[in-house]
């Protein structure tokens, strides 16, 4: 397994607004038991978008092991998707969320979406 609960990769997302798929960065959230049993991951969109509504989570510099290259980013809570490691883009995290802030992160998504 290249990737543990947390890392920031970049996977392409096909969203309902946009007409071209386009790569963002994405939190993993799913546990190894998910890797393991599909070699797959459970993963929540992020967007450097400004705009914020009920399910923007903003990620500050804090939450992340590394600095952050953009001025605002956020976990948009309802884009969930599963992604497969061989369409993950690159084979290293971009950075990675704190474990304080992923735990926080989940939180909010299971609040705001289930």
């Amino acid at each position: 397994m290249s990737f543990q609960k947390g890392d920031i990769i970049e996977v392409y997302f096909d969203l309902p607004y946009s007409k071209e798929t386009k790569t963002h960065p994405a939190i993993i959230i799913s546990n190894d038991d998910v890797y393991d049993k599909d070699e797959s991951y459970v993963c929540v969109m992020m967007s450097s978008s400004t705009d914020t509504d009920l399910f923007t989570f903003e990620i500050t510099q804090e939450m992340l092991t590394q600095k952050n290259n953009k001025p605002f980013s956020q976990a948009r809570c309802h884009i969930i998707t599963f992604v497969q490691e061989k369409h993950i883009v690159g084979n290293r995290a971009m950075n990675s969320l704190k474990e304080n802030a992923l735990n926080r992160l989940i939180v909010r998504i299971n609040n705001t979406v289930f």
